[in-house]
């Protein structure tokens, strides 16, 4: 190969590698807490709660940082340090708005931390236990009105939660909000209840089978047939407050599976969000 050939051989790689410079993506920062698809779900569930109080960005940076990859130990260990330390903070104020804030924050780092406990783990029913106490402390600082609504289902009971809505409500169709496969009756609050709250309306949210506190208490395990959990939690409402105009039922998560099913067999259901 003559000296002319080199030459332009190194110019078309020169070339090459310029143009590679030119139009190669550039970074555009992080979009992942985690490379485990689990951890990372978690921590952004927990985050997605922060526009009703739920999380705060600067206390989940501080517990994520000292979370080591796919260690259960490390992320229950960090999530009940924040959990504790929020607690204490939100106990020592005066200030009930603060407090409240404060408590709803902490609930919800508890119930991160109990997450990946195995379920024999003698930790997981106190921790889980924690998380409801302060939810129902903050919503009482926070003046948020509620009704804890146990409903006959079976042998069992399962648990609801009845946000009453504005004088403007009656107008409105009822929300009725439920999760999925590891959802719990408190999330929903962060979920759905706060926003409808927000926009006047009522909002009744329940745990069924498989979910919250009656598969950790109950071991009442997850039925397909969910317009029978449905049907029992409409049946103690109604029967206690009387039947509303409409009745618009969501279901989140694995919930826009059950939410359709359930309102095909209960022709009460006006509307489905899946």
């Amino acid at each position: 190969m003559n000296r002319r050939n080199i030459l332009i051989a190194v110019g078309i790689v020169v070339l090459l590698f310029l143009g590679y410079l030119i139009v190669k993506p550039r970074p555009k920062g992080a979009i992942r807490f985690f490379e485990d698809q689990p951890y990372n779900f978690q921590v952004l569930r927990t985050l997605g709660h922060a526009p009703f109080g739920g999380a705060d960005s600067g206390e989940i940076l501080s517990i994520v940082k000292d979370i080591s990859e796919g260690d259960d130990e490390s992320w229950y260990t960090s999530w009940m340090r924040m959990a504790r330390r929020v607690e204490k903070w939100g106990r020592s104020l005066a200030d009930r708005v603060g407090r409240g804030r404060a408590l709803l924050r902490a609930h919800n780092y508890y119930r991160t931390a109990e997450f990946f406990l195995h379920p024999q783990d003698e930790r997981r029913k106190e921790t889980f236990g924690k998380s409801v106490e302060l939810f129902f402390d903050a919503l009482r600082d926070l003046r948020v009105r509620y009704q804890v609504i146990p409903v006959p289902c079976g042998e069992h009971t399962l648990k609801a939660i009845y946000y009453p809505g504005s004088s403007e409500s009656r107008s409105k169709p009822l929300i009725v909000a439920h999760g999925g496969y590891d959802s719990t009756l408190e999330e929903l609050y962060f979920m759905i209840a706060a926003a409808a709250r927000e926009r006047g309306y009522a909002c009744l949210t329940f745990e069924g089978p498989g979910q919250g506190s009656v598969i950790r208490e109950q071991g009442l395990r997850f039925t397909p047939e969910w317009e029978k959990p449905t049907g029992a939690v409409l049946d103690e409402f109604i029967s206690r407050h009387g039947k509303p105009g409409k009745i618009v039922l969501i279901g989140a998560s694995l919930g826009g599976y059950l939410a359709p099913r359930a309102a095909a067999f209960d022709k009460r259901i006006d509307g489905v969000v899946s």
